[in-house]
C-alpha cells in the first residue's frame, strides 16, 4: 500500500523580529507520532506507536529540527529584509516529507508557504524546485533548496520512512477494544439526555448507535459526535439521545467495533 511521513514546522516574526519559538509535529501515515517541545528543545513522541522508538531515533528528530529551525530563521530574516512592511505578525512555514505509492516508488517534497501563500515547492525531477517569482537573489536560492531537497528530503527522509514502516504494521494491525462510558442529564423541558462515550479504540472504524425496544432509533432522535483521535494512536466518539423522562429503561446504547459489539444500558 501507499504510506506517507510528513513533517509541519512554523517560525514566526513580530515587528521585523524573528521569534525564538519554533513549532513542529511529525506525521507517519496521516497520523501524529511527534511533537517539538520547545522548553526542552526537542522532539517528542507523541502517542503509543511512538514511544516504542529507540531512544536513537529522538536524538535523530531532535537534531534535525534543531537544524531545520535554524535554516526557516536564518531564510525568514532574508525574507523580512525584502519586504516593504516589516511590521505586525508574520509566519514561515514548511511542509516536507516523503510518499511511497502503491508501486513502492518514494518521493520527496518539501513546501514552503509565506504568510500562507505557496513560496516553493519541491518535488522529484523532473519538476525540481520552482518559486512562483523569479529573480538572481530567488534563483540563488532556488539552487541552494534544490541541493538541500535532494540530499535531505528525497533521500534521508525517505529512508527514515521505510525504517519506521518496519514497525508501524504491527501497529495499525492491532486492535484495542473500546471503553464505553453512559452519562445521564436532564434539560429544563423535562426531557432526559443520555450520552454514550466511546474512547480508547482502534481502528477507527465504529458504530455507535441507541436501540429501543431492540429497534434502532431514528437518526433525528440521535446526535452523533465524529471519530476523533485522542492523540495516544487510538480514537473516541459519542452519541446522544433525548427522550422523555422516565423511559430510560427501555433504551440502550450498543456499540460495534472489530467484528465485536457491546451493550449499555442507560443508568437509572
Amino acid at each position: 500500500g501507499s504510506h506517507s511521513l510528513l513533517y509541519n514546522m512554523t517560525v514566526l516574526s513580530r515587528d521585523g523580529f524573528v521569534q525564538s519559538r519554533f513549532f513542529a509535529e511529525g506525521y507517519l501515515d496521516r497520523q501524529a507520532f511527534l511533537h517539538y517541545d520547545h522548553k526542552k528543545g526537542r522532539a517528542e513522541p507523541w502517542g503509543r506507536w511512538a514511544e516504542t522508538l529507540a531512544a536513537e531515533t529522538w536524538e535523530t528528530e531532535t537534531m534535525d529540527l534543531n537544524e531545520s529551525w535554524k535554516e526557516l530563521r536564518k531564510l525568514l530574516a532574508e525574507i523580512l529584509s525584502l519586504q516593504e512592511e516589516k511590521g505586525g505578525l508574520h509566519s514561515l512555514q514548511e511542509t516536507v516529507g516523503c510518499d511511497i505509492n502503491e508501486d513502492s516508488h518514494p518521493q520527496g517534497f518539501r513546501l514552503l508557504y509565506f504568510n500562507g501563500e505557496l513560496l516553493l515547492s519541491c518535488y522529484p525531477e523532473p519538476h525540481g524546485c520552482t518559486l512562483p517569482q523569479s529573480s538572481a537573489r530567488t534563483l540563488a536560492m532556488e539552487m541552494e533548496l534544490s541541493k538541500h531537497y535532494q540530499a535531505h528530503v528525497q533521500g534521508e527522509l525517505c529512508r527514515r520512512l521505510r525504517s519506521y514502516l518496519e514497525s508501524w504494521p504491527g501497529f495499525t494491525e492491532r486492535t484495542e477494544p473500546p471503553a464505553v462510558n453512559v452519562t445521564h442529564s436532564q434539560d429544563s423541558e423535562g426531557m432526559v439526555h443520555l450520552t454514550g462515550k466511546a474512547f480508547g479504540f482502534f481502528p477507527r472504524s465504529i458504530s455507535v448507535v441507541w436501540f429501543r425496544d431492540e429497534e434502532p432509533m431514528s437518526w433525528d432522535a440521535q446526535e452523533s459526535g465524529d471519530v476523533l483521535s485522542d492523540g495516544n494512536g487510538t480514537y473516541y466518539t459519542w452519541e446522544t439521545v433525548k427522550i422523555p423522562q422516565g423511559e430510560e429503561q427501555w433504551v440502550k446504547c450498543i456499540v460495534e467495533h472489530s467484528g465485536n459489539h457491546s451493550s449499555h444500558l442507560a443508568p437509572l
